[in-house]
Parts: structure tokens; sequence; C-alpha cells
């Protein structure tokens, strides 16, 4: 009867005793260099020197490895929204590295010494993270534990934004050889997207958000219906901006939040809905799933 109990316990102790399925460290890397201009290549030449890309500003990350599986791994870079690296993006984070991705917290407003806030479009829009986005895929794919070719990008809400433009075919993305692979964007602003994309794309929205509206994706879902890369769309009906994010609190009007959507251009309502959030966490992985090689 003493063993019997014995080996009971050590079956559930053994997954605590075993440790977290992912490792931690903080790690530099730059934001994209700008190339040079095609007139500093020809003046360049002329002196018979070779035009040099401006190097970009040095930035901080999080990165999140699996300690289970082998390496090389497929990595995701992570971008914020306007509230910068909130709990719940540390929390997806971890919930990839547990899957089996390398993730990268990309911090966009610390080394700028940006103030996070989404009051107002001047807040949100300020920080051009796409440019943070390409250095982190170019920072993992020097990594010989990443897969090169499997590198994803996802975002929640500026951040999801971010990830239609790096991803867009006519893009920034065309001065470099590194390309996203895949990208998962929350609550993305899809007024201001055109596609095509270059890869596939998951676009998660509330049916209820009044900030980014779903019926915005819907519309740029249909015109690339028949793209190579038609954009995956799931949208929550009764959910609002935040869904997924517990810190957000119940579901409640902001009046202060400046918004394009609205005339007079004031109020958005945010909020967090467990059920849209295991739902969309289910979208995520299927995903994520079928961009594994």
């Amino acid at each position: 009867m003493r063993t019997l109990r014995l080996v009971t316990l050590l079956a559930i102790l053994a997954p605590l005793l075993a440790g977290p399925a992912w490792a931690q460290e903080s790690v530099k890397f730059r934001a994209a260099g700008t190339p040079p201009t095609a007139l500093q290549m020809r003046m360049a030449k002329q002196l018979g020197e070779e035009a040099k890309a401006t190097p970009g500003l040095q930035l901080h990350g999080q990165l999140h490895l699996p300690t289970r599986g082998k390496a090389p791994y497929p990595a995701l870079v992570l971008l914020h929204d306007c509230r910068g690296i909130t709990g719940t993006i540390e929390d997806w984070a971890l919930r990839l590295a547990d899957w089996g991705y390398m993730s990268l917290v990309v911090d966009s407003y610390g080394p700028r010494r940006h103030k996070p806030g989404c009051g107002s479009y001047d807040d949100v829009e300020s920080v051009d993270q796409t440019f943070d986005a390409l250095g982190a895929l170019q920072f993992l794919g020097r990594r010989d534990d990443v897969i090169g070719d499997r590198i994803g990008l996802i975002g929640w809400s500026i951040g999801g934004s971010k990830v239609l433009a790096a991803m867009n075919k006519i893009g920034v993305h065309n001065l470099y050889a590194e390309k996203f692979h895949f990208g998962v964007a929350f609550y993305p602003q899809c007024l201001t997207a055109s596609g095509p994309f270059i890869g596939p794309i998951l676009m998660l929205i509330g049916g209820a958000d009044d900030w980014t509206k779903a019926q915005r994706c819907q519309t740029l879902s249909d015109a690339n219906s028949n793209s190579a890369h038609p954009p995956h769309l799931r949208i929550y009906p009764a959910a609002y901006h935040f869904f997924d994010d517990p810190g957000a609190g119940p579901v409640r009007y902001r009046p202060e939040i400046e918004n394009r959507e609205k005339s007079p251009t004031r109020g958005a309502t945010w909020g967090h809905d467990p059920a849209a959030q295991r739902t969309a966490l289910g979208h995520v992985r299927d995903f994520l799933a079928r961009q594994r090689p």
C-alpha cells in the first residue's frame, strides 16, 4: 500500500519537479536599419566608397525559449499595444514557448523613453513598430536554434496593425531579404491596410469593437479572398477591444479615448471577454500548427 501511495505521489509531483517548459532571457538587438538611397549609393560610388545602411535603434526584448523538443524551433516576434508590454502579452509569450515556439517580446517604448498612452492617435501612432519587428526578425534569423523560414509575427491593437503593415506585399519588407512567414493580428486597424499579403494572416477581432471595427477587417478579407494568401478572419460577435486581456477589466466605455470611427471623434469601449479569449486561444493554436514545417 505504501509503495502504491508513493508511486501515485511521484506521478502527481513529476510535472512540478520537471520545472517550466520554457526559459527566459533579456536580449538586445537593433531595429532594422535604413538602406542607403539611390542618390547616396551613386555619391559613394563616385568617391570609391560603399554606401552603408543607417543603423536602427538598439532595442530590448524578452526571449522565451522552449525547453521541450529539440532545436531549431519555429519562432514568433510579439508586438505590444499602446499600453506597452502588459501581463497578458507576457502570458502569451509563455504560452507560445510552452507550445514549442521561441517567442521574442519587443519593447518599442522603453528604449525611446516613450510613455505608454492610448488616449490620442498621436500617442498610439508616434512609434512605428514595423522596423522594430523587422529588426527582431533579423536577430532571430541569425540564431542557430531558430528555423529561419518559420518566423512569424503577432501583435495586439496598434501592434496588430503593424503585423498587417510588415506583411503587406507592397511595403517596407521589400527593403530587406528577411521575410516573416506568417502573422497573427489581434483587433488591428484594418482601414489602413490593403493587401495582398506575403504569407498567411490570422485576424481576430470583436464584433462589437467600436474602436477598430470588425467590418473594416471583413472588407479587407473580402478584397483579398482570391489572393495567394487570403486572410483568415475570426470575429467574436459580442466582444470588444482587448477582449483577450483580463487586465483590461470588465467591459467599460471610455469617453476620453480618441476614436476616428465616431463623430465627434471621442469614446471607445474596451473590456475582457473570457469566452472570446478561450475561443481565440484555440484559433491561434490551430493556425500556428498549420504553419509548422
